[in-house]
């Protein structure tokens, strides 16, 4: 099915081709080659000391770079799972077994029991404009991702993920206090505990889209959409559910809007007062 969304414009094209030319540059500094040589230190520490580990992937360019440094790079030859649902950007499920093919991952998807899109259109009506619907606290993320995530992640002693700390503020106090690997203590999903790592958490988002662009590797049309909102910093688009949630005071809709706008109108038929944000 050919995807018609995102719309690029002429200047999203320019400027992309501008910042692969600026991240390939970047791939040939010191700086870059001390970050990488490190990140494959952190991921062979982690395997040697825990080899059923497993890979969790959502496609975004982080995690898609994680993927390549552990399952290509590196060669392990561990399971790599992806979340996919009914309110990713679209054309993410071809992009993931695209690049499953392509590098003979072991990938399974992870479906949820509850279809995201119709949690929306269901709860829709107590939502406001601003809403959080990606925390995990979030009624959405609670029926939809964490609970089928992590009882895939419970099936291993190690969860590598591509966290990075210049991220969030939570992100980086994470990094400050538990390092690159650290244990997380036992829940009802993950009874046993499990160790995680980050291998990439110290890498800048100029790193992520060298390391990319060094190897020609894919990325989801979603980075390209950069022109309107993130010339100067093209990696703050983040890839996470098309819901713009608590980022609609930040422009979230109005990028939508601009971008995807089959999504924008639909998120409107869900949530009216989304139109009056921006």
């Amino acid at each position: 099915m050919m995807v018609l969304e995102p719309i690029l414009r002429k200047e999203d094209h320019e400027l992309w081709l501008i910042w692969q030319r600026t991240a390939l540059a970047h791939s040939k500094t010191q700086a870059y080659r001390r970050r990488l040589d490190r990140a494959r230190a952190f991921a062979v520490e982690a395997l040697s000391a825990h080899p059923d580990a497993a890979v969790m992937w959502s496609c975004g360019k982080d995690s898609t770079a994680l993927l390549h440094l552990v399952c290509v790079d590196l060669g392990a030859r561990v399971r790599v799972y992806a979340e996919k649902d009914d309110l990713d950007y679209p054309g993410e499920l071809d992009y993931a077994h695209r690049l499953a093919r392509q590098w003979e991952l072991d990938l399974e998807i992870l479906t949820p029991p509850v279809s995201p899109a119709q949690w929306i259109a269901d709860n829709g009506h107590e939502l406001q404009d601003c809403s959080d619907v990606h925390s995990r606290a979030a009624g959405l993320s609670k029926a939809c991702f964490y609970n089928v995530v992590e009882a895939a992640n419970a099936r291993h002693d190690l969860v590598f993920l591509g966290l990075r700390a210049e991220e969030s503020e939570g992100r980086r106090m994470n990094r400050i206090f538990n390092g690159v690997h650290y244990y997380k203590q036992p829940t009802k999903l993950i009874p046993n505990g499990i160790w995680t790592s980050t291998p990439i958490a110290d890498w800048k988002g100029i790193d992520v889209f060298a390391y990319l662009a060094e190897r020609d590797v894919e990325i989801l049309p979603v980075y390209k959409c950069i022109a309107l909102m993130h010339a100067s910093e093209p990696w703050r688009v983040r890839k996470s559910w098309w819901i713009p949630g608590s980022h609609s005071r930040f422009g979230g809709a109005v990028w939508l809007r601009h971008y995807y706008p089959s999504l924008y109108r639909q998120l409107v038929q869900w949530i009216p007062a989304v139109s009056t944000v921006g």
